[in-house]
């Protein structure tokens, strides 16, 4: 591999992807109908090509000659030459890999050819010679090629959009030797092609990575063509309609797995509704977390989500797996791969289905807590917080008494600032997530704003506990004056006392620590960006402690603080002081003074 990187770099100082695409390819189509290696002219070489043919997709093979025509019809000729002898001493093996390790390059920046992805689909899947296989948005290659490559006699068929990767489909599937394969092109949520008698062909496997937080078609989704959409409104995003069409394209033993980001795995709403009546058709099988950076340079958390129509002993059961083991993948550059280990080690834990604490559990499906977030359900064997390592005691955990945040504080949303509200004439102040610092709020920098409708709701209390929910998470402050005209922004939440059980300073101290961020970090969710939802933050889970120890331990833990506090003021006195004798020493004071 690192000979075709080497020539993927040289060949790419010569030639633009469209025509190292049209020369690979036209080599391709010339070594399938066993044209000689070697040609005299480019006539030859385009006849070679041409020569090519396909009964069966004839219209497809049509478009690739076509495209190679095309591109290549003001290439010289000695530049042809230079390029088919470098291409030369490859097989069709190898000049696949190349064809292929461009177009990764081209069309998602990324050189990383096998992330080990698609080996562990296949291996979840559990394929068998005789099973059919269906992946209805494939790319121009994935796991469906992986299996033809070890079985080209594996009954196949894929669904593909976009012309350009259907052609370079049908190069890979035609070069690995497929002999019961089907191709199709077009939507699938509008217009599904593996169509028999009026019905959807059903598959013994559905193995697919549908396009992440794709904007959804809506026609397709009204059409709803065969009911495939049967689990609930599909919201914004397409990834419940993919799931959804692959359920439906299940036989009734069949499984699907499924590459899908966090955000189908807890979002509410309407996806919600979906993801509890998958659990409640007992469909879901397993959910596997995976390292970020898998694919491409996006730090998207990627999961594969285990779909199974015939869960035989192991009905009514979810399993649930962190795949993010440090041994289990290896960073190379921007992208992170899994290892052999990694790979073995999941597909071992899934088929035998082993618990083992920090990677591994097995629910109910009445466990389920309106989420298939993997870390809702395996508590890490340590974590890190502000760069320092902890090792967890799950034991003492799950042992210490504790209580629900919702049953001390009311959790108020924050008000939605915009330019729009901005003005230096506004009536009211208000404290973004940048104004925290330290369990402190700089009143200097507070935006003046306007609220139009019922500013009541959101104003701010003495003793308001403020705490961050988006992006930077855990931030913590305490509003300390009376009759404020200040208010919370959309990224914080201000929590206020219901219970005289609390000391809201204790409890500021309680979610600054490290604990308190544990906890925090337990309850978050998201992709890019961390989030808390109200729902979540309501179950983060407090100590049982008594409000007399608490006011004790806020007291006694604040007359310390100021003494310490003088300490360090008198020891870095002193430090500057030492430091001081020492530069005079060479009389910097007489040149540089503060």
């Amino acid at each position: 591999m690192n000979d075709l990187n080497e020539l993927l770099h040289k060949t790419n100082n010569h030639f633009n992807y469209a025509i190292n695409r049209a020369i690979i390819s036209g080599m391709l189509l010339a070594n399938l109908n066993n044209s000689p290696k070697v040609f005299s002219s480019k006539e030859d070489f385009t006849q070679a090509y041409l020569d090519y043919t396909d009964s069966k997709y004839e219209q497809i093979v049509k478009k690739i000659q076509y495209s190679i025509q095309t591109t290549l019809a003001k290439l010289k000729s000695n530049q042809l030459f230079e390029a088919i002898n470098t291409y030369g001493r490859l097989n069709t093996t190898e000049l696949l890999k190349m064809l292929n390790a461009i177009s990764d390059k081209h069309y998602f920046s990324n050189t990383n050819i096998d992330n080990g992805l698609d080996e562990l689909m296949v291996k979840l899947a559990e394929v068998d010679p005789q099973d059919t296989i269906l992946d209805p948005t494939s790319g121009f290659k994935g796991a469906w090629l992986k299996i033809l490559e070890e079985n080209p006699h594996q009954t196949i068929t894929i669904q593909e959009i976009a012309p350009d990767l259907l052609a370079l489909a049908y190069l890979n599937a035609r070069a690995a030797g497929a002999d019961n394969f089907e191709i199709y092109q077009g939507d699938v949520l509008a217009d599904p092609k593996y169509v028999s008698n009026k019905k959807l062909e059903l598959f013994d496997k559905v193995i697919t990575f549908p396009p992440i937080s794709l904007k959804l078609n809506k026609e397709a989704i009204d059409q709803n063509k065969f009911n495939r959409f049967r689990f609930g409104t599909i919201g914004m995003r397409a990834d419940y309609a993919f799931i959804s069409n692959a359920i439906a394209s299940l036989n009734d033993k069949g499984k699907a797995v499924i590459a899908v980001a966090d955000g189908p795995l807890f979002q509410s709403g309407s996806t919600g509704v979906i993801r509890q009546n998958l659990v409640e058709n007992d469909l879901v099988e397993a959910v596997i977390a995976l390292p970020n950076n898998l694919v491409g340079t996006a730090a998207i958390p990627l999961n594969l989500l285990v779909l199974n129509k015939n869960k035989r002993d192991f009905e009514g059961k979810i399993q649930v797996i962190n795949g993010n083991q440090n041994d289990w993948y290896k960073h190379d550059r921007f992208v992170n791969t899994l290892t052999s280990t990694g790979i073995s080690e999941i597909a071992k834990i899934y088929t035998k289905k082993i618990e083992k604490d920090g990677i591994s559990t097995i629910i109910n499906n009445d466990e389920y807590k309106d989420t298939l977030s993997v870390k809702k359900y395996i508590l890490p064997t340590e974590i890190t917080i502000d760069d320092q390592k902890y090792h967890i005691n799950k034991e003492n955990l799950q042992r210490e008494n504790k209580i629900s945040l919702d049953q001390l504080v009311e959790i108020k949303r924050g008000f939605n600032v915009t330019q729009r509200n901005e003005t230096a004439a506004g009536k009211y102040l208000a404290i973004k997530v940048v104004d925290i610092n330290d369990k402190k709020i700089n009143k200097d920098k507070l935006s003046h704003i306007n609220i139009p409708t019922n500013p009541s709701r959101y104003l701010l209390k003495k003793n308001d506990l403020l705490l961050s929910t988006r992006g930077t998470l855990g931030k913590v402050a305490m509003i300390d004056e009376d009759n404020t005209n200040m208010v919370a922004s959309a990224n914080l939440v201000a929590l206020r006392a219901i219970s005289d059980n609390i000391n809201m300073k204790w409890l500021m101290y309680y979610l600054s620590s490290p604990m308190g961020k544990f906890e925090i970090s337990q309850a978050a969710s998201g992709t890019a960006i961390s989030t808390i939802s109200p729902s979540d933050l309501r179950n983060i889970q407090i100590p049982v402690i008594s409000k007399a120890d608490q006011d004790q331990a806020v007291e006694q833990f604040e007359q310390n603080k100021i003494k310490l506090d003088q300490r360090l003021k008198e020891l870095q006195k002193q430090y500057l002081e030492n430091e001081g004798k020492l530069y005079n020493s060479w009389q910097m004071n007489q040149i540089l003074t503060k």
